[in-house]
C-alpha cells in the first residue's frame, strides 16, 4: 500500500506542478477539460463564476499560477505563471494568451516613433556612417512616409528640445546638426544648429513628418491594399518605418489623443483602440468548442497553497524514496520467507547429533563366535556399543544371540536403523553366518521367526528422529 501510495504521489507530481491552489478567491478546475460554455456551468457548480481576465491576473501578481490552460470569462484561453519552467510556458512569465486567438487580425497597428520632436526625426545612413548622397537621403525619407525636413523645420525642432550627435542633409541641400548641449566629441563643442563645409558631399539625412509635430505615435495600415494584418505582419510593418510597436504605456502617455474607433495592434500583443480619449483594450478571444481548463472565481474561497513545487527536482526526489522503499519491502519480505523456511543463514546452525551411549562408530559386537555383526561401513550405519541382542527363549540353549534386543526398541532411542544391506563382510563371514544352523535346523544367519531367508534382516523404529 505504501509504494502505491508513493507512486500515486508521482504521478501527481510529474504530470502538475502546482495543484489545488486558491490565491484571492481564484483556482483551477480539475484536470477535466471543458469548452467554454461548460466552463462556465463548471464554476457555477463549485458555488463560483468564471474568473475574469483582471481577477486572474490580479491574483498571479500575488502568487497565483497553474501549468494548465484555462478559460476565463473574456473567451480567452490563458495561463498565469509567476516563475520561469520550460515545460510550464516556454518559460514565460505572465499571463500567457493561448494562440492563435479568434481576434488574430486587426485593420491597423499603432507605431511608436523614437526621438522625434515637432515632426523631425534623425535617419541613419542605411550601411557606412554619413554614406547617403542628397538623391538618397530624399527617398529615405519617402519610404518612411516622411519628407525632407527644412532649414526652419530643424530649427524649431531645436528650440523644442532636438539635439543629435549626428549631421544630415536638409530639404536646402546643406548638411546641418543641431546641438543643445556643449560636447567636444560633438560638433566640437559648439551648441546651436550648425551648418557643415558645403565640401561635404554625403551624410545621414534629417525627416518631418507632419502627424508627428504633437505625438510620438501614430497609426499604420496594412501594405499592398490589404483590410487586415497580423501581430507579426504588424511589426514589420512599423519595423519598416524605422520604428516599433507601441506599447500600451506609450500610447497612454502620447501628448496628443490619437482619433478614436481605429482596432490596431499593440506591442503587447493586444488589439487597442481610443474611446473619448481614454485606450481601450479589445481582446482576443479563442474558438468556443476548443477545450481546456477553467479559472473560477469565489470571493470566499479561503487563501490556500497545498504544495509549493518550485524545486524542479522534487519529481526526482520523490522517485528515489519510492526505488529506496520499495528495495527495503522486498528485503524484508525475502527475509522473513527465509526465516519461516528455516534457511535464512543467521538462523541456521548445525544441529548437535542426539547422545546415544549405544552407539559409537567402527564398533561391533562379537561375544558370539562365528557371528560377525555389522559395522560401521560404507553406508554411514552405526553399530551398537552395548548388547543389542535379546535371547529369544526358544533358542537359548543355542548359545546364539539373535534378534534385536527389546532394549533398542526403546523410545527413547531416535532413528536407529539396521540392516543388513549393504554391509561389508567377507567370504568367511557369509560362510559363518549361514553354515551355521539352530536347532530347528534354520541357517544361523536367518531369523527363526521369520519364514523368509535371511540375508535381508532389518529393523526400524519409524518414531525416532534425526540421525542415522
Amino acid at each position: 500500500m505504501k509504494i502505491l501510495f508513493c507512486l500515486a504521489i508521482l504521478l501527481h507530481t510529474a504530470t502538475s506542478e502546482i495543484y489545488d491552489i486558491v490565491v484571492s478567491g481564484v483556482f483551477e478546475s480539475n484536470s477535466t477539460t471543458y469548452n467554454y460554455t461548460q466552463s462556465r456551468e463548471y464554476c457555477l457548480s463549485q458555488n463560483a463564476t468564471l474568473a475574469t481576465l483582471e481577477q486572474v491576473t490580479r491574483a498571479q501578481n500575488t502568487s497565483f499560477q497553474t501549468c494548465r490552460f484555462g478559460w476565463v470569462e473574456e473567451q480567452q484561453i490563458i495561463l498565469a505563471r509567476t516563475t520561469a519552467n520550460k515545460s510550464c510556458g516556454s518559460n514565460h512569465i505572465g499571463i500567457i494568451k493561448q494562440q492563435p486567438c479568434g481576434y488574430y487580425i486587426a485593420p491597423s497597428a499603432y507605431c511608436y516613433k523614437i526621438k522625434v520632436v515637432r515632426g523631425v526625426f534623425h535617419v541613419d545612413s542605411p550601411s557606412v556612417k554619413y554614406s547617403l548622397t542628397f538623391a538618397e537621403a530624399n527617398s529615405t525619407c519617402a519610404r518612411l512616409n516622411a519628407t525632407m525636413a527644412t532649414e526652419n523645420q530643424l530649427l524649431i525642432a531645436h528650440g523644442a528640445g532636438f539635439e543629435t550627435c549626428r549631421a544630415g542633409w536638409v530639404a536646402e541641400q546643406k548638411i546641418f546638426i543641431s546641438r543643445i548641449t556643449s560636447t567636444k566629441s560633438c560638433a566640437n563643442g559648439i551648441t546651436g544648429i550648425q551648418e557643415y563645409p558645403g565640401t561635404n558631399m554625403t551624410s545621414d539625412v534629417f525627416c518631418y513628418r507632419s502627424d508627428l509635430y504633437f505625438t510620438d505615435v501614430y497609426v499604420v495600415y496594412p501594405p499592398f491594399g490589404n483590410s487586415t494584418m497580423t501581430y507579426s505582419e504588424a511589426m514589420q510593418q512599423c519595423l519598416s518605418l524605422g520604428d516599433s510597436l507601441a506599447s500600451k504605456e506609450q500610447l497612454r502617455s502620447a501628448p496628443t489623443p490619437i482619433s478614436d474607433g481605429i482596432p490596431g495592434w499593440s506591442k503587447d500583443n493586444d488589439v487597442v483602440q481610443f474611446s473619448s480619449g481614454n485606450l481601450t483594450v479589445t481582446p482576443c478571444v479563442n474558438e468556443p468548442s476548443q477545450l481546456a481548463s477553467a479559472y473560477c472565481f469565489n470571493p470566499n474561497s479561503t487563501y490556500f497553497i497545498p504544495v509549493s513545487t518550485n524545486d524542479d527536482k522534487l519529481w526526482l526526489k520523490i522517485t528515489i524514496g519510492c526505488i529506496i522503499a520499495a528495495i527495503c519491502i522486498i528485503f524484508i519480505v525475502v527475509a522473513a520467507a527465509y526465516i519461516g523456511m528455516n534457511k535464512c543463514i543467521c538462523c541456521t546452525r548445525r544441529k548437535k547429533q542426539a547422545q546415544d551411549s549405544t552407539l559409537e562408530r567402527d564398533q561391533g559386537y562379537d561375544t558370539a563366535k562365528g557371528l560377525y555383526l555389522p559395522r560401521w561401513n560404507k553406508a554411514g550405519m552405526f553399530t551398537p556399543k552395548d548388547d543389542m541382542f535379546h535371547q529369544i527363549p526358544s533358542y537359548q540353549d543355542a548359545g546364539t544371540k539373535l534378534s534385536v534386543r527389546s532394549k533398542a526398541l526403546n523410545t527413547a532411542y531416535r532413528t536407529h536403523h539396521f540392516t543388513n544391506h549393504g554391509f561389508e563382510s567377507t567370504p568367511e563371514d557369509s560362510k559363518q553366518s549361514f553354515d551355521k544352523t539352530h536347532l530347528d535346523s534354520s541357517p544361523a544367519g536367518v531369523n527363526p521367526q521369520d519364514t523368509s531367508p535371511g540375508n535381508s534382516h532389518e529393523y526400524i523404529n519409524t518414531a525416532f528422529d534425526g540421525t542415522f
